[in-house]
């Protein structure tokens, strides 16, 4: 229990960072560029760091991962679904972040079960 709490605790820390370098204001809205670089950039971290997510550690191959392959594969007024995909590895991670940047949680299902629709 206190290994979950402190793994949330860092993955909450390091999200923050991301956005909060990613997006300077931190408040207002983010576009969708700015969502999909907050990914992109996330999603590097993950590359040396276990958020504790169910997934460990990324590949490296992780970091060629080109623009195409990076996207927005759903949005809302409140929030983004950025879908980054590595054609090495032939799978797919997804982030949700909050239409402010804030990355709330990551998996390769797109699949958000305590997402309000």
């Amino acid at each position: 229990m206190i290994k979950k709490i402190l793994l949330s605790s860092l993955l909450s820390l390091a999200l923050f960072s991301s956005a909060a370098i990613a997006h300077p204001g931190g408040h207002g809205p983010v576009g969708e560029e700015e969502a999909i670089f907050i990914a992109s950039s996330v999603a590097l971290q993950f590359i040396d760091f276990d958020a504790g997510l169910g997934f460990g550690k990324l590949a490296p191959s992780w970091k060629n991962i080109a623009d195409k392959d990076k996207k927005i594969y759903k949005k809302d007024t409140y929030y983004y679904i950025v879908s980054i995909h590595n054609s090495a590895k032939n799978k797919t991670l997804y982030f949700l972040l909050s239409n402010t940047g804030e990355v709330f949680d990551a998996n390769f299902s797109g699949v958000f079960p305590n997402l309000k629709e």
